[in-house]
């Protein structure tokens, strides 16, 4: 198991109530798996507890059990850990190092601090280019990136150190919907070439249901729905953010109209939504 957390809890320094509660989650080599929260739900908390900022940057009790990558938390340091977890949230402008002149440099940072080669950092840096569409940015200083090419150039930089853990913590906020399917699925692709497992935290519906296997429901730091996206529909129309046509579709299935699964693509659910309408005509 790439992550296996049984009943695990975070009280933050300061504080007697814990703001993770009883958190279980099992995530196999290779899947993909998000978490869906609204604001203030605990999906920050949990990305950074998961990339290993437990105890250096977050400070406080952990109870239960956990493990990420075989490694218990809070048993090495963040340092370490980044060689094969990466962390991606949501403002890039704080995650780039402020150390390079370059896009290009900015993205060989990380593997340069591994020690790697010349000739591996190329290709590492090559790589992360082209599966972020970044390469017409290589020259640019990260200074004068906007917002959504920060992002795709923060993106790159962790996907240059080859994690076998990436954690995309509303990594696209700053892109547009086709962009970000654009990159989703070149991450799909890399996943399944390589075997590195991804947990998107969004709490936003599309365009995760088109890429995960399965869900969690995280409110109030607790997991209220876990499973398949048929598990955890019902319960999260009142705390995520989804288009209008996905919500009358869970008025549907609460009022026992819609029979079928949740279709995880647009077409199925307009062909579904039309022949509900003549259904009851």
């Amino acid at each position: 198991m790439v992550i296996d957390l049984q009943q695990l809890s975070f009280i933050p320094q300061g504080s007697e109530e814990p703001i993770l509660d009883a958190i279980h989650l099992a995530l196999p080599q290779g899947h993909w798996h998000c978490i869906l929260g609204g604001n203030g739900s605990g999906k920050t908390t949990f990305a950074q507890l998961l990339a290993g900022w437990f105890p250096d940057q977050l400070i406080g009790k952990l109870i239960g059990d956990g493990q990420v990558l075989s490694q218990r938390l809070g048993k090495q340091s963040l340092v370490e850990l980044s060689v094969d977890r990466q962390l991606v949230q949501q403002s890039p402008q704080l995650q780039l190092s402020g150390c390079s002149f370059t896009v290009a440099q900015e993205v060989a940072f990380g593997p340069e601090n591994l020690g790697l080669s010349p000739e591996e950092i190329v290709r590492r840096v090559e790589q992360a280019l082209d599966l972020t569409f970044s390469q017409h940015l290589r020259d640019r200083h990260p200074a004068t990136l906007s917002g959504g090419e920060a992002q795709r150039v923060v993106l790159a930089s962790a996907l240059a150190m080859s994690p076998q853990l990436l954690l995309l913590d509303e990594a696209f906020s700053r892109l547009t919907p086709a962009a970000t399917y654009r990159l989703l699925t070149q991450l799909k692709n890399y996943s399944e070439q390589t075997g590195c497992s991804v947990i998107l935290l969004e709490r936003h519906l599309l365009p995760a249901l088109h890429f995960c296997d399965d869900f969690s429901l995280l409110e109030q730091g607790k997991i209220t729905a876990q499973g398949d996206i048929n598990s955890v529909f019902l319960p999260a129309q009142n705390t995520i953010n989804m288009p209008d046509a996905w919500r009358v579709l869970g008025k549907l299935i609460e009022n026992g109209i819609w029979q079928s699964e949740v279709p995880c693509k647009e077409q199925q659910l307009i062909q579904g939504i039309e022949a509900c309408y003549a259904a009851n005509q």
